[in-house]
């Protein structure tokens, strides 16, 4: 596996020239194609890409920017062992940023250790800065719905925020277009000087398809809004009382439809959730909740469980920490940087 000089002109044609070392007195890309530690930042930022051999060639040019001061002879190829030693220096690097992501990501969960999957909803209701929530009851929401009652545990607790206020609505559409109304009217925040997203809760089956004119209306007027919606167990049959599609017929009329794997996802699930709604041009986001799910605790063994199989998302490497499920739940991506660096980020759903 060689790097062959033609191919890598190729690559960087007439840009070659702007960040190509002077070496011996000989500066042009038809002679050298050296780059120091220096130059390699600037020479990334064309953003190649590490692929598999092609041809017998490695079009790998970053390789060479780890490498150190490599001096390139026209015609002259870059040695196996050069290549091998780059690539493994970044597999290391890699590896490494899995590791740190992964301990990251338990520090985060630990933050919410004995609370249930319900319990965590509405601890992030609360940390965005949501007073009132509108919606309709329902079999399959029953635990998120306690979490709003007035002699819950929670809110006897000293130091407790204060308690969201909830409006039953007539039906499910009805408090679709309360939270639109309440979105578009409420003062920006003062933080972000971004609109507040109207919030809905709702029961599965029916409860969803009623809120699907509020949505299209939101996202069609540009209105965030985050719609939680009960869900039939994880364990149930297909053919489950009140089970629907929820992500799949809430896809076309949202910013963004998922549902939760796992209690260990909610955290993070519910700040992308609010993020999507309230940045670029708002519109509504679905949350799906498994009812199973909102019941389920956080705890130190579901926390271990969960970053330890946190599969990464379009991995140059063949590690196993590096193995890329196929799935649609959370999961690391990598993200080269310029600087040389390697980094994993969360990515939720598709």
């Amino acid at each position: 596996m060689k790097l062959s000089t033609a191919v890598t002109v190729l690559a960087l044609s007439s840009t070659a020239q702007a960040f190509a070392p002077s070496i011996n007195g000989i500066n042009t890309p038809q002679h050298v194609l050296g780059f120091q530690n220096e130059m390699a930042s600037q020479a990334r930022k064309l953003r190649f890409s590490c692929q598999r051999s092609m041809g017998g060639l490695c079009m790998s040019p970053k390789v060479v920017f780890d490498g150190g001061d490599i001096l390139v002879e026209k015609d002259q190829s870059i040695p196996n062992e050069v290549v091998t030693g780059g690539l493994k220096d970044l597999e290391a690097k890699a590896t490494i940023s899995i590791q740190a992501k992964r301990e990251e990501i338990a520090a985060y969960l630990a933050n919410y250790k004995g609370q249930s999957g319900a319990a965590i909803v509405y601890s992030k209701l609360q940390e965005y800065g949501t007073d009132v929530v509108n919606g309709y009851s329902g079999g399959a929401i029953l635990p998120l719905l306690d979490q709003f009652h007035e002699d819950h545990p929670r809110h006897q607790e000293d130091g407790a925020p204060k308690p969201i206020r909830w409006i039953t609505n007539s039906n499910e559409s009805s408090a679709g277009h309360i939270a639109e109304g309440i979105a578009k009217s409420a003062p920006v925040i003062k933080k972000d000087q971004k609109q507040p997203a109207g919030v809905i809760v709702a029961t599965s089956g029916p409860g969803v398809t009623n809120l699907i004119t509020p949505m299209q209306d939101a996202i069609c007027d540009g209105v965030p809004l985050v719609v939680l919606c009960g869900q039939a167990a994880t364990t149930a049959p297909p053919d489950a009382f009140q089970f629907a599609p929820a992500v799949e017929l809430t896809r076309p009329c949202t910013k963004w439809s998922y549902q939760i794997k796992s209690a260990a996802e909610v955290p993070f699930v519910m700040d992308y959730a609010f993020y999507v709604a309230r940045n670029g041009r708002p519109g509504p986001v679905f949350i799906d909740l498994p009812k199973d799910l909102q019941n389920q605790p956080i705890t130190d063994e579901s926390i271990e469980s969960f970053t330890s199989s946190l599969s990464v998302k379009n991995s140059s490497f063949s590690a196993p920490e590096s193995t890329e499920k196929d799935d649609s739940g959370v999961r690391l991506t990598q993200r080269p940087r310029v600087n040389g660096h390697i980094d994993h980020a969360i990515h939720l759903g598709d």
